[in-house]
């Protein structure tokens, strides 16, 4: 078993400026995973350090990793990186959360899905202090989509930020299937939409991707990415701002 000592900033999704850079990251190296052999992935553990706890990530090599955890800090004796649990570990198994960790911004920890779902990619926050969930959602993340080229825009990842009263905003496009066609019904779809959701623009979005359905068939359900900007505490709100708005056939 080879140990690994990594410097900060484990890879992400998000904006790596959105997020605090770790104290240490480990890596400990378990040999190959059964899974993947031809590509030569190993089965690994993975622990960011902050000040008052710790994220694990174990993967075998699989889609998401096999657990996730947090684990508390206590008097400043940062634990172990081992597939063992302690006392006062917070594990998160996969029929609760299936995915990746993301990264850290204050006392707050982000997963991302294991895979996008209707152009958007899932994601939950945790609170390190009772390690328990406070709020989920999808967002856009323009890399997902490697066959497109989205404009340049602030909007093409979440943005963590800090509000006037300390604690972080996100600001993202928010990803939500519909069970209507944007693409083909916009005079009798959009507005509803617009305003049951509602997205402050009046515009019609921009539909992209619906070429190959319509060799097909000539209806598809659309997902719909809005801008929103959402404060978790005291408890989490979502408020839609201004931005882009687009438009895609749902999975």
């Amino acid at each position: 078993m080879l140990l690994v000592l990594c410097g900060p900033g484990f890879a992400s999704i998000a904006s790596a400026d959105s997020f605090d850079t770790p104290l240490e990251n480990k890596v400990v190296d378990f040999g190959p995973s059964p899974y993947r052999p031809a590509e030569n992935v190993r089965i690994k553990l993975s622990c960011s350090f902050y000040p008052t706890f710790m994220v694990k990530e174990y993967d075998e090599g699989e889609k998401g990793a096999e657990w996730l955890a947090i684990v508390p800090i206590e008097k400043g004796a940062a634990p172990e990186c081992t597939k063992s649990h302690v006392q006062g570990e917070r594990v998160i198994e996969p029929n609760e959360w299936s995915g990746y960790f993301m990264g850290v911004k204050g006392n707050l920890v982000f997963f991302d899905a294991a895979d996008g779902w209707d152009g958007g990619m899932p994601f939950v926050i945790y609170d390190a202090r009772t390690r328990k969930k406070i709020f989920e959602d999808s967002y856009f993340y323009a890399g997902m989509w490697n066959e497109k080229v989205f404009e340049d825009s602030v909007f093409n990842n979440m943005r963590v930020e800090p509000a006037p009263d300390g604690w972080p905003i996100l600001k993202y496009l928010r990803v939500v299937g519909t069970e209507c066609d944007i693409h083909s019904n916009k005079k009798s779809c959009w507005e509803p939409i617009r305003k049951k959701l509602g997205v402050k623009t009046t515009q019609k979005p921009v539909c992209t991707g619906y070429e190959e359905i319509e060799r097909i068939h000539s209806w598809a359900s659309s997902a719909l990415a809005y801008p929103v900007e959402v404060s978790l505490f005291p408890k989490p709100t979502t408020k839609t701002i201004a931005g882009p708005v687009k438009c895609w056939p749902v999975d």
